[in-house]
């Protein structure tokens, strides 16, 4: 027999641009949106190389160690580079990102991660993007570990690059993930003479190949099964709702966050203020004297074993 995943017909280009379709409603924007056929750090990487160059002046936000990757691509780009760094069990504030445009006018690009899944916080991007808007710079955000779990709306927060992937609060895919680019970010890609061409990192190829032209033809084969996990994916959050997904996430992390309180012993969340925690991902501090992954181990031991 053959196997019923494979026996399907090729995805052609109008299944592909209506999923890319179903991914702009669930982020509620008017923008492009382009599914890039590989883990969501190919469009992190390829929105950055895009838009920045050696006259790029960015204001880097790290709150995890996502932050400080991007901080690394902008640099290789030639981009100036500032960062601004808060320690990880806390969130960055709007204030902060208005004091560094006080102090660095020249700043034309502004990165940040909405929540970071590895330190379990979450970032106020909407007062975050008010002071963006006001100061004129591009916005990148990544939202990969945020969307499905909490509210990602690129275009009432004024973000012109938005990257998202399905496989963390979604519970999809990890092969395929997306990003929404707005007109301005289009125009700093075009202008930019290092902005890659002709290359899986290229968003401009996109541009100019798929959406231009109607999204009449692929650029290459599609990745046809996570393609079509992506659809059903969303399928499943346009029928329960993503306020029903998003009020799950909410609902399992404040009950971890309380388990982990009750437990005692010198275990808790590794930040303490419950208004930045992330709904995605809790992260907890081992009791002092406790080695983390001695403690991960034993708990992975005693875990009931899978079928």
């Amino acid at each position: 027999m053959t196997h019923p995943l494979l026996d399907l017909p090729p995805l052609g280009a109008a299944r592909f641009a209506s999923i890319e379709d179903r991914v702009a409603r669930l982020l509620s924007t008017g923008q492009d949106v382009v599914i890039m056929q590989g883990e969501a750090l190919l469009p992190l990487e390829g929105a950055i190389r895009a838009t920045a160059g050696p006259g790029t002046t960015a204001l880097n936000v790290v709150t995890g160690p996502y932050g400080q990757t991007f901080g690394d691509w902008l640099r290789d780009c030639g981009a100036t580079v500032i960062d601004l760094a808060v320690p990880f069990h806390t969130a960055v504030t709007a204030e902060q990102v208005r004091a560094a445009f006080a102090e660095h006018p020249e700043i034309d690009f502004v990165s940040l991660v909405h929540a970071e899944a590895a330190t379990g916080n979450t970032n106020p991007v909407a007062e975050i993007g008010e002071a963006v808007r006001a100061h004129g710079a591009l916005f990148y955000l990544d939202a990969v570990a945020s969307i499905g779990a909490e509210p990602v709306l690129p275009d009432a927060w004024g973000v012109d690059l938005c990257v998202i992937g399905a496989q963390k609060a979604m519970g999809g895919p990890a092969g395929v993930s997306a990003v929404s680019v707005s007109g301005r970010a289009w125009a700093r890609m075009a202008a930019n003479p290092r902005a890659p061409r002709r290359s899986y990192l290229s968003l401009l190829d996109w541009k100019e190949r798929w959406i231009d032209g109607g999204r009449k033809a692929l650029l290459h084969a599609p990745a046809q099964l996570e393609m079509l996990a992506l659809e059903a994916c969303v399928e499943r959050i346009e029928a329960a709702g993503l306020d029903a997904v998003m009020a799950r996430h909410a609902a399992a992390a404040a009950a971890t966050r309380a388990g982990a309180l009750a437990l005692g012993g010198g275990l808790e969340p590794y930040g303490h203020d419950a208004a930045v925690a992330a709904l995605k991902a809790t992260t907890l501090r081992a009791p002092s004297g406790t080695v983390a992954a001695d403690l991960v181990g034993r708990a992975l031991s005693a875990a009931p074993a899978l079928p």
